[in-house]
């Protein structure tokens, strides 16, 4: 069984596939937690929980943003989500005694099939994700819709992302052995 994860320091998203099939997909709500330990300690008993449930054998998670983005990101939000991060990443460690592998988003994205149209940006690019991994997954997706119907509700995001995320980690366990079509170093002559 593949766990995708979606880190953030407010949503944790969640995905659990078996056998080629999405047998789970949740957003684990951590605003009200004031704390990164307090925060850690939610997401740490929610992890134990999956345990008992489901023979996690593969770990994906989201890597953590790295460099800036003009108007999104700041120094310190930065290293919060990376420290956040980490910290879940090792309780992940030590609940499954895996280590967990990191994909970026917008390679998972793209393995996932994704694309978006130039200039596709910020909530438009995430309804796009979302609408797609509902196409994708069919009934084995669940989301709901905020009150007057025309967006997701808080949430749906982080689920989607997770689903994203472990899809494309079942596609590197898939092709792991893969060594492609050119097996030899090809050597061009006039």
């Amino acid at each position: 069984m593949i766990l995708g994860l979606d880190i953030s320091t407010t949503m944790v998203g969640v995905a659990v596939i078996d056998n080629g099939k999405l047998v789970k997909s949740e957003a684990w709500d951590i605003s009200k937690y004031e704390t990164l330990f307090d925060k850690a300690e939610y997401i740490g008993a929610e992890l134990y929980g999956l345990k008992s449930e489901y023979n996690i054998q593969n770990i994906f998670i989201e890597t953590a943003l790295k460099k800036f983005l003009p108007g999104k990101s700041r120094a310190d939000t930065i290293l919060k989500l990376a420290k956040f991060n980490g910290i879940v990443s090792w309780i992940c460690f030590e609940s499954y005694d895996l280590e967990p592998t990191y994909i970026n988003v917008n390679t998972a994205r793209g393995l996932y099939g994704l694309s978006f149209p130039r200039g596709t940006k910020g909530p438009k690019r995430k309804k796009m994700v979302i609408e797609a991994v509902i196409e994708k997954e069919k009934n084995s997706f669940s989301y709901e819709m905020a009150r007057g119907g025309r967006n997701f509700k808080k949430g749906t995001d982080d689920k989607a992302d997770a689903v994203v995320i472990a899809r494309a980690g079942e596609f590197i366990l898939k092709n792991q052995n893969n060594k492609g079509f050119l097996t030899e170093k090809i050597i061009l002559t006039e």
